[in-house]
């Protein structure tokens, strides 16, 4: 377990774990958080609640661990992006570990809860060609290319415990580190008119590490041995990330190797988050909805000279699944537990006045390893569209493979061997 986690933050720092032009402005993407099984319920988790299944989106569900027994969660994602505008299209793939987490008792109804996953990933690639005829006539062919990649990984550590009966609150400290790459390149190919240029090269680094906290609460409404009915809330404290920016700034206009350097702190924001959901299971079917909050709108500057703003978010998931019969020995496709899901989503910056919509739908399936046991292996689907191809904007499709494996401790884990 201890090898598995600088791995996994390696893998989501300083790798390409999405490809998106949108990502060329702030912290990039953000992930859909949530283990393999959420994911593939279109990301609902904030009224789930299970002792034998991690679930670190609500702090408060950690209260629900069995007194002698381990949680661990290891998931993988694999991507592809197709990206579309009017004018040209391109696709790229990406395979890296998604989150490693850990769950197990302090005590009765108290329990601890951790995890490395990400939180935003920026990866671009983006090239355009000078059209400027003065700018032409002067030097000749222009290409102008930019490239960012990298990204913020969130560490959470939290606890979780049933205060009385039906009602468990959770909070949870956040570390945020990482780092997003970005770089400016011109290459310029004299045609016409006199002297010599050189190309520029430019290149802009934003490290991270701040710390962060998170609070959750969860009410069972209906708890007996055949259904169960839980209302989940979270609330993340916002606050300025500040990342540390160095930049490397050639000076002159394609002309001299002289190299400014410049470090400065980044007054960037994240935004508090209120999350509300529910989710209600019998032994066989379980139906979940949540609803997310962002208020991004007033917390960073503008970029009033490229006509980008951010903006509040508002998110919808909704999901279900279904398990025929956990404990029929005999057929094997009726332990296995189905799963749906759809999500919809907006944009933390418009482009152009223009709003950014995000929807998916997902699905999975989660595949008992054992045929008594607990621990299982979830495997999920997400295919989803953002953007248009009009006004100027780019259309991405995009489909996300993910795996995690959920190993429960079971009971026998604890005991002592013992011999007449």
């Amino acid at each position: 377990m201890l090898l598995l986690l600088p791995m996994a933050v390696a893998a989501q720092s300083s790798s390409i774990n999405t490809f998106s032009p949108y990502t060329f402005y702030g912290i990039g993407d953000f992930s859909t958080p949530g283990t393999a099984n959420l994911r593939s319920m279109g990301g609902v988790g904030v009224g789930f609640r299970e002792p034998i299944s991690i679930n670190y989106l609500n702090p408060a569900s950690y209260s629900v661990i069995q007194q002698r027994s381990f949680l661990l969660n290891f998931g993988m994602e694999g991507q592809n992006f197709y990206s579309k505008s009017s004018v040209a299209k391109n696709s790229y793939n990406t395979f890296n570990v998604r989150d490693v987490a850990i769950q197990f008792p302090l005590a009765k109804k108290l329990g601890f809860g951790f995890v490395v996953t990400p939180l935003s990933n920026v990866g671009y690639r983006v090239e355009m060609t000078e059209t400027d005829p003065n700018i032409v006539a002067n030097l000749g062919d222009v290409k102008y290319k930019y490239v960012g990649e990298g990204g913020i990984t969130q560490i959470k550590a939290g606890l979780g415990w049933e205060v009385f009966k039906n009602f468990s609150i959770g909070a949870e400290m956040i570390y945020y580190l990482g780092n997003i790459e970005r770089s400016f390149n011109t290459e310029i190919t004299v045609i016409t008119g006199d002297g010599t240029y050189n190309n520029l090269t430019a290149t802009n680094t934003e490290n991270v590490s701040r710390v962060f906290a998170d609070f959750g609460l969860q009410y069972d409404v209906i708890r007996n041995s055949k259904r169960m009915l839980t209302l989940g809330a979270t609330y993340q404290l916002g606050g300025s990330l500040r990342p540390q920016v160095k930049r490397y700034i050639p000076s002159g206009n394609f002309v001299g190797d002289t190299v400014a350097f410049s470090q400065t702190t980044s007054p960037f924001k994240l935004p508090s988050t209120l999350s509300v959901g529910m989710f209600y299971r019998t032994a066989k079917i379980g139906v979940g909805a949540d609803y997310v909050f962002q208020k991004w709108n007033g917390i960073n500057a503008d970029d009033l000279e490229n006509n980008i703003r951010y903006v509040n978010t508002n998110t919808v998931k909704l999901g279900m699944q279904i398990t025929p019969n956990l404990y029929d020995i005999r057929h094997f496709m009726k332990r296995l537990t189905y799963r749906f899901g759809f999500r919809y989503s907006d944009y933390y910056m418009q482009f152009g006045g223009e709003k950014i919509a995000d929807k998916a739908v997902t699905l999975g399936v989660g595949i008992p390893i054992k045929t008594q046991g607990l621990s299982n292996i979830n495997v999920g689907l997400e295919f989803g569209q953002r953007g248009t191809t009009q006004k100027a904007l780019i259309r991405e499709r995009y489909l996300k493979f993910s795996i995690g494996l959920s190993l429960f401790g079971e009971d026998y884990w604890f005991r002592k061997m013992k011999y007449d």
